[in-house]
């Protein structure tokens, strides 16, 4: 009896989470349009009316409780919709003078792009959301933590007819307006040595800045892109791994994270701290690391998902890999409701975790014929698994897909864990003496990666154009995969296989 009544919580949590979710991604559909107040809090008030009323009847209550957390979150998203007067808003379309700080670095089309929190506007201090600025610059940028003052017209960000334009690439990063031509940009103020955040990207800098002097551009970009998801990748490369499918590898994601929490809790057993002490050191370095990474979307889910486990542990209860994606999705969610259809990383991340969780040991039982030689099946049924969860989202998001992923990341997924070994060995070494020798390791798995991933060229017929895709669409690819894996796991097999492999893919996600 128990033991169903904990069931039957665990599944309510599912479909809590979920209906989340769906609230943030049905706001999605409309991401800029602002639904009055007044309208939300009527639904809101009828949904929590009907949860009261209904309260003897189960399945009725149910229903409106699910109504009611899927308003909720519409209504969350709406909340990070400035209004007119917020931030710098009152400033679009005419020239004014700012004063903030560099929150972020970035390139586009080979000028250097940062993002400032403005703090002044014209020597009034605004605060709210609608303060962040994107600007080009033709010159070098400052320094991350930086404060610049600088004077330009401000605009809406530009958009065009994509599911993924301009404008919703950055308001995902709390950005409603832009400024391609500034003017009188100076260092009001350098970054403080002391900030963390300053200290870590420093940090992160001088290590890219190690592998580089030892290794050639594209193996460098590509090594650093697999160690800590420092995503410089030339123009040329950028496209190369698209085409092939090969983005993630790029992204820090489940297996980063996984191998930090190990190598952290491995090291502080063997110096003799206790369980307990181990769970709050793991916990530091692992902030640490989210923070050295440049807290990205996805290493966030990843490291929300990790930390959630070494949580569980820590008070002694088993945790659902299955729920604590979607915990850690939700909880992303709460703090940024933009992450969930206009982040790429944190979305596909999402997708691919979800797929091996859930696809995996179907498609490895329909694979019984393949040898498992150096586990080739495993990574095929992996393979296959995260490229059905993302491939709509894929064709939705940039209008094509790639089924060549299947072919290249079933032979690249076991050459990223050596490659990432051998990129730490030659961040620790550098280019002291010997390091022609001992970055060949490194040298050779980054260029046999870039070979796998020009295979695509080869087979250029699995590169699918789909410019057609809609949100309707979308919605309905989903809901087809959820059926048919509903179908599927109702086979006895089929349950016992997802129960008994569900946490050895978390490590793989």
């Amino acid at each position: 009896m128990e033991l169903s009544r904990f069931e039957s919580r665990a599944a309510f949590l599912g479909l809590d989470l979920g209906a989340w979710l769906l609230g943030i991604a049905l706001h999605s559909i409309w991401p800029f349009w602002h639904t009055p107040d007044f309208c939300l809090a009527l639904i809101l008030t009828f949904c929590a009316m009907a949860c009261a009323v209904l309260r003897e009847r189960r399945r009725l209550r149910v229903v409106s409780t699910l109504l009611l957390i899927v308003a909720l979150g519409f209504w969350r998203f709406n909340l990070t919709l400035p209004q007119n007067f917020d931030g710098v808003m009152p400033s679009m379309g005419r020239t004014a003078s700012f004063q903030g700080k560099i929150l972020s670095q970035g390139k586009m089309r080979n000028l250097d792009t940062i993002i400032v929190a403005v703090q002044r506007s014209n020597g009034a201090v605004i605060r709210g959301p609608g303060s962040n600025v994107s600007l080009s610059l033709k010159s070098k940028a400052p320094e991350i933590g930086s404060v610049v003052s600088f004077a330009c017209r401000l605009r809406v960000p530009l958009t065009f007819p994509s599911n993924l334009d301009r404008r919703r690439s950055l308001a995902h990063k709390g950005v409603w307006s832009e400024c391609t031509a500034a003017v009188a940009v100076q260092v009001v103020s350098p970054a403080d040595n002391y900030d963390p955040l300053v200290v870590l990207a420093r940090w992160r800098n001088l290590i890219t800045a190690r592998i580089k002097s030892v290794l050639p551009t594209d193996e460098a970009e590509l090594t650093t892109g697999i160690l800590y998801g420092d995503q410089d990748l030339s123009a040329s490369m950028k496209d190369l791994f698209q085409r092939a499918g090969l983005m993630h590898l790029v992204a820090v994601s489940g297996s980063n994270v996984t191998i930090v929490v190990s190598v952290l809790l491995g090291l502080v057993l063997a110096l003799g701290f206790s369980r307990r002490q181990g769970f709050w050191i793991v916990s530091g370095g692992l902030l640490a690391f989210v923070g050295f990474v440049g807290f990205g979307a996805s290493v966030l889910r990843a490291a929300v998902m990790g930390w959630l486990v070494i949580l569980a542990r820590h008070v002694g209860r088993l945790p659902s890999t299955g729920h604590l994606l979607l915990l850690a999705a939700a909880f992303l969610n709460l703090c940024n409701p933009w992450l969930l259809a206009f982040d790429p990383g944190f979305a596909l991340s999402f997708l691919a975790t979800w797929g091996l969780l859930a696809w995996t040991p179907l498609v490895n039982r329909k694979l019984k014929f393949v040898p498992n030689v150096l586990s080739c099946r495993e990574s095929l049924a992996c393979t296959c698994g995260a490229t059905l969860m993302t491939a709509p989202y894929m064709a939705w998001i940039f209008g094509y897909m790639s089924l060549a992923g299947l072919l290249t990341n079933a032979l690249a997924l076991p050459l990223v864990p050596w490659t990432m070994s051998w990129g730490a060995v030659c961040a620790a070494w550098g280019n002291w003496f010997g390091s022609s020798v001992i970055s060949l390791p490194a040298l050779g798995l980054a260029r046999l990666i870039i070979w796998i991933s020009h295979l695509a060229d080869y087979v250029p017929w699995l590169d699918l154009h789909l410019p057609c895709m809609d949100v309707f669409l979308l919605f309905a690819s989903y809901g087809m995969l959820l059926y048919w894996w509903h179908c599927l796991t109702q086979e006895p097999e089929t349950q016992k296989q997802v129960v008994d492999r569900s946490d050895n893919h978390f490590k793989m996600s």
